[in-house]
């Protein structure tokens, strides 16, 4: 893969920017052989289809528009002015904009499709202000899925290189590696195959001397009832080895298939939310699920394909033994068969990656409907999600016959070679016969292998295209089982039993995707025992901010440290048991109400979940249940309101007994009375442990210590709310806002 060059080579951008627009970047002081940067974009000003250009060299920065073949350009700065960059998303289209003595200007507009590119412009940018000038352009040719080997864009984005750069060798390695534990089943099965050849061979040679010596001849008639029963033993000893390797074979794949199965499942609770928030979960399900199952299936085809040419070998050796001559005849179908089945793979396997790629994205389509069934429903968006549906299927249904028909019509080639190649047996061995040159028991045996022989033959001319999809789906599942959690627990983890609660931000930039940061330089520090509240518009970092003290995410700079340690240094297991949280959207597993808030501490006693549900006023409504805390609960708290599953939420978090606690909008999915009733409890709760509540509404925040504002990722404001209120800022105006809006009581909710 190309590799970004702090000087890339001048001719590569030339090659792609019009004359005029170089000659006008040159007619502004630009120096069109120093350029770091020629992105053309596909909108102009006014958000109509145009061509606008921006160029950048070591010093200077023009944006240059082209109409009907004229330039002019429409912005010219000088990078050293320049003190900030960012891409903004706006509705159906983004925008470059930069911040030029302390004033926004955006530089230009381009479609979704360009944002990830001007996202690494903005980068370079910031990079520069940062750094100096001496900082790697923007490497364009890495950008999007391409394969890590050849660099080819990817088309199954589940592989991270292409099938044609999957080293089958490394793949069988590492297989051979995990099937460790089967090794000796599988060499029980391999001495069954084995045994399986020899008693395959036998029948025909049986049949030779039936026919010569008993039928022909009657040399040997009292032999006659010892053949027929050596034949029917053999029979009886066939079934009972295909019985047995059948058996084992099934019991190989399926136990390998399950314990590959649980390997990923561990690996996939190992890994960081960044990995979830990139891979949809219809992917991960068919990764996991489907392909482990496809894998199964694939390693009982091999083992046959194995059968096959055992088979095939003994089969050879038997006939060529038996007459040369004839044999030759047996080979002359099999050069035209393996040269039209290596065209015919060659063709195919585009297909056959289309067709797998269609049928993850019907799952992944099936997925997102089934979770969001009741927004689909309340939206009356079925009929559209039928028209989504039917059009995948369309596509998945499209390829398979693609691949179907393509085989359909190859298949009856193969069969018409092999059986012209019997022909020709049947001419020249009857001929040979007729001559006295070969017995007729020869003839006839050697036709009843020729049966042997074509029939695997045939079998092994698939073996190409169930050895890639072999090879793919193993490589799919050791690039899972590689991927690395970006949150990772050092060797020398420090501990903190029990913590204070003390919390430091220091510096902190975070971006889910590093060139859109969420968080900005943010410094702040929170007491052990304060309460402490998160406000601001939406978008402005709240539940990012949290998300970083918990770790589901590690900062891209500065440092976050809880009782004086970074998070970083600290054991994962004793950070989750220090912080609780309750999330914005309350969820809850299929299981009984019990199970639900013990789930932090399924070695709580009753008492002590009982305990829980009355902190977070739960205890009442539990009561009135049916079945009261053994009332089942379906997946996602089905059966049960919004503020009944938030108290759950609640109580869980509550019976962890964290140092550290945090409210994402606790209570934003309950009503004002069931918020009272909640905040009573909290009031109670707080005492003693460090709590960050996030609040829409600010009416839970009235008795917090201090609160923080945030705004587009930077701390705003801070202070106590009275100090807030009465510096008229960014938390005034929330208030008057929701003031407007909803009084309770007459008072003013702060």
């Amino acid at each position: 893969m190309k590799q970004a060059d702090s000087h890339p080579d001048p001719t590569a951008l030339f090659d792609s920017v019009p004359l005029p627009v170089l000659e006008e970047f040159e007619k502004q002081s630009g120096h069109s052989d120093e350029l770091k940067v020629a992105l053309a974009s596909d909108m102009a000003e006014d958000g109509s289809f145009g061509e606008q250009w921006l160029l950048i060299d070591r010093t200077l920065l023009a944006v240059v528009a082209l109409e009907k073949g004229r330039p002019h350009c429409l912005t010219r700065l000088a990078l050293e002015d320049i003190s900030d960059a960012q891409v903004e998303p706006c509705v159906g289209n983004a925008l470059l904009r930069v911040t030029v003595q302390e004033q926004p200007l955006v530089l230009i507009h381009f479609s979704n499709e360009l944002t990830e590119r001007f996202a690494l412009v903005a980068h370079y940018l910031r990079l520069r202000i940062e750094k100096g000038e001496d900082v790697p352009a923007p490497d364009f040719e890495s950008e999007g899925q391409r394969c890590l080997s050849c660099g080819k864009r990817l088309l199954d984005p589940s592989l991270k290189v292409c099938p044609s750069c999957i080293k089958r060798g490394q793949v069988m390695r590492r297989l051979l590696q995990l099937a460790r534990p089967y090794w000796g089943a599988g060499l029980v099965h391999g001495l069954l195959m084995l045994a399986g050849v020899v008693v395959d061979l036998m029948p025909p040679y049986l049949t030779r001397v039936l026919i010569d010596d008993v039928l022909t001849s009657q040399i040997h008639t009292n032999w006659l009832g010892w053949l027929v029963g050596g034949l029917l033993g053999l029979q009886v000893i066939r079934v009972v080895i295909t019985i047995t390797d059948a058996l084992l074979t099934n019991r190989i794949s399926s136990r390998f298939a399950a314990g590959v199965r649980e390997k990923m499942f561990a690996h996939l609770k190992e890994l960081s939310q960044e990995f979830f928030d990139r891979n949809e979960t219809g992917r991960l399900l068919t990764r996991i699920n489907q392909d482990t199952e496809e894998l199964q299936g694939l390693i009982n085809q091999m083992a046959s394909f194995l059968l096959y040419a055992v088979l095939v070998i003994g089969i050879g050796v038997v006939l060529f033994s038996m007459a040369p001559t004839l044999g030759l005849f047996v080979l002359i179908p099999a050069p035209f068969v393996m040269v039209a089945t290596l065209m015919y793979h060659r063709r195919m396997n585009p297909h056959f990656r289309r067709y797998w790629i269609t049928r993850w994205r019907l799952n992944s389509m099936l997925n997102t409907f089934l979770s969001g069934i009741q927004v689909v429903k309340a939206f009356g968006q079925d009929d559209q999600e039928e028209d989504r549906y039917r059009a995948l299927n369309t596509h998945s249904l499209n390829a398979r016959l693609r691949v179907d028909q393509a085989w359909g019509r190859f298949f009856p080639m193969i069969s018409f070679a092999f059986s012209a190649g019997g022909l020709l047996i049947w001419y020249a061995g009857g001929r040979a016969v007729l001559e006295h040159r070969i017995s007729l028991g020869t003839l006839m045996a050697f036709l009843s292998y020729l049966g042997m022989f074509y029939g695997p033959l045939s079998n092994m001319a698939q073996i190409s295209q169930a050895l890639n999809r072999f090879t793919t789906i193993s490589q799919r599942t050791f690039e899972f089982l590689d991927e690395q959690p970006r949150v990772q627990e050092k060797a020398e983890k420090k501990r903190i039993r029990p913590a204070m609660g003390r919390i430091e931000f220091q510096n902190v930039t975070f971006g889910y995707n590093p060139y859109f940061p969420v968080l900005k330089d943010v410094s702040f520090s929170i007491e052990p025992g304060e309460l402490i509240g998160v406000v601001g518009p939406s978008g402005a970092g709240k539940t990012t901010l949290v998300n970083l003290i918990c770790r589901f995410y590690d900062p891209t700079a500065g440092n976050i440290l809880i009782d004086g340690v970074d998070v970083r240094d600290l054991a994962i297991e004793d950070l989750r048991k220090n912080v609780g949280i309750v999330l914005q959207q309350p969820f809850l597993f299929s299981g009984t109400i019990t199970e639900n808030i013990a789930y932090a501490r399924p070695q709580a006693s009753m008492e002590d979940v009982i305990r829980a549900a009355k902190a977070a006023n739960a205890h009442e409504f539990i009561s009135n249940l049916p079945e009261g805390y053994d009332t089942i609960v379906g997946e996602g708290g089905t059966g049960l309101s919004g503020g009944e599953r938030q108290r759950i939420s609640i109580a869980r978090a509550i019976l962890l007994d964290p140092k550290i606690l945090i409210l994402d909008e606790a209570t934003s999915s309950v009503d004002t009375e069931t918020e009272r009733q909640i905040q009573k409890a909290l009031d109670t709760l707080v005492q003693g442990r460090t709590t960050i509540a996030i609040a829409h509404r600010l009416s839970t925040l009235y008795n917090a210590d201090r609160i923080i504002a945030l705004d587009h990722g930077r701390i705003a404001e801070m202070g106590s709310p009275q100090e807030l209120m009465e510096h008229r800022g960014l938390f005034y105006n929330l208030v008057q806002i929701q003031s407007q809006f909803a009084r309770l009581d007459g008072v003013v909710a702060v």
